[in-house]
């Protein structure tokens, strides 16, 4: 218990370094914008102009420019809107996290309708027990669940709910659904998509899934750029996320039987 209280607070860690990575990258590409516009007046200032009543409006002064815009009522207005827009992600991540976002769960069969129709997203994976991928998909969807409260991520055992199980056509495991609404968008079997070698299919980055996801609108999630790789590698943190290679080789995706 222990070890996995220590686990999920390095993971929310990670999670919290990568969310100060793209406010550094903001705040460089706030600076680059004004460095930019800087240039822009150097430029200008040295060009000649053949029109004598422009030479005295190269006079002024470029910090009062830049300072200027600070006062321009569009960029307030896009100011405005942006904290408007944070305000309301905050006030939805609150109500989210109220409904048991940011967690992998498991649940009952009984769980299931109410569970998938209270929240707008939910991924729900049916595992077996005994089944080694079953396991690499919760490794991984562990790590997911923290970083994403956009959807609500959820795990199920198959062997315990057969209804769900035959009503979803469910014939293998592990298999993810994604349920928008509670309507299922999209599905995932086995690691379709994921492996990173023909040879070694159980081996794949958690970035590879955080992408199938964001495909269904499910979560938000960008390709790190090499900028932020190389910021990540002096954290110490995996750019795409972590790889469990199964140690039992020959132990693929299962056929479910009723």
């Amino acid at each position: 218990y222990r070890a996995q209280e220590a686990e999920t607070a390095k993971r929310r860690q990670a999670a919290m370094q990568q969310k100060d990575i793209q406010r550094q990258n903001d705040v460089r590409h706030i600076k680059q914008m004004k460095e930019n516009a800087k240039n822009i007046l150097s430029q200008n200032k040295n060009e000649e102009d053949d029109n004598s009543e422009n030479e005295n409006d190269s006079d002024f002064d470029d910090d009062e420019y830049l300072n200027g815009l600070d006062d321009d009522p569009e960029l307030e207005a896009i100011r405005m809107q942006r904290i408007d827009q944070m305000k309301k992600a905050q006030i939805q991540r609150a109500e989210n996290l109220a409904k048991g976002h940011g967690q992998y769960r498991t649940i009952s069969q009984d769980e299931f309708l109410p569970e998938c129709t209270s929240s707008i997203f939910v991924a729900c994976h049916f595992f077996h027990k005994e089944y080694n991928r079953c396991k690499i998909m919760d490794h991984h969807l562990e790590i997911i669940a923290p970083q994403h409260t956009s959807c609500k991520f959820l795990r199920i055992d198959a062997e315990k709910t057969p209804f769900f199980v035959a009503k979803l056509a469910i014939q293998t495991l592990p298999t993810l659904l994604v349920l928008r609404d509670g309507k299922v968008v999209d599905k995932m079997t086995g690691f379709q998509g994921l492996s990173l070698n023909a040879n070694d299919p159980d081996k794949w980055h958690t970035g590879k899934l955080q992408q199938w996801l964001a495909s269904t609108g499910a979560i938000s999630y960008k390709i790190p750029n090499e900028e932020m790789i190389e910021e990540m590698k002096r954290l110490g943190l995996q750019p795409r996320g972590s790889v469990w290679s199964s140690e039992i080789h020959g132990a693929n995706a299962g056929d479910f039987d009723d």
